[in-house]
């Protein structure tokens, strides 16, 4: 199993708890991404390797699941890792950027993230710039206005 590691840095602050408590503000957790692409994944294994927080893929576009989600979810939690969820945005237009974003809330409703929330925008095919940070904007607050969670933008 290859896992990408990452340093999730105060951008995905965990929700106050008394073992990830930051020092000065400047805690760093070591963190893994998550999605189908990493089938099965042994979560006992990934905590034993020092990995703190898992950011799991839940949703893309306006209508699909990651595969593996409900299984990284549960597994994750069941081993004491804290957890946050992105959505893979492939809006082109405001009004696609609301659907995702409900969508997005939809599907993690029934869950309960350590983390704050997430949105992956990579493929911006022909938007200009102002369109992807209007795209952006829209779905961040939508995000927000639905699940009253903080929405970071995740990149690598």
């Amino acid at each position: 199993m290859k896992i990408k590691t990452i340093i999730i840095t105060l951008l995905f602050t965990i929700l106050p708890l008394t073992s990830f408590a930051a020092v000065s503000g400047s805690q760093i957790y070591e963190g893994i991404d998550v999605s189908n692409w990493q089938g099965y994944i042994d979560y006992e294994q990934v905590k034993n390797d020092g990995i703190d927080i898992v950011y799991i893929k839940s949703s893309q576009g306006n209508n699909i699941v990651d595969t593996y989600f409900k299984i990284n979810y549960n597994n994750a939690k069941a081993n004491g890792l804290k957890v946050g969820f992105y959505h893979f945005l492939t809006a082109r237009n405001e009004e696609e950027a609301v659907n995702q974003a409900e969508f997005f809330a939809s599907v993690i409703s029934n869950t309960n993230p350590d983390c704050k929330l997430a949105m992956d925008f990579e493929f911006f095919g022909n938007l200009t710039v102002s369109e992807v940070n209007s795209i952006s904007k829209v779905f961040l607050e939508k995000v927000k206005e639905i699940t009253g969670k903080d929405v970071i933008i995740y990149c690598f």
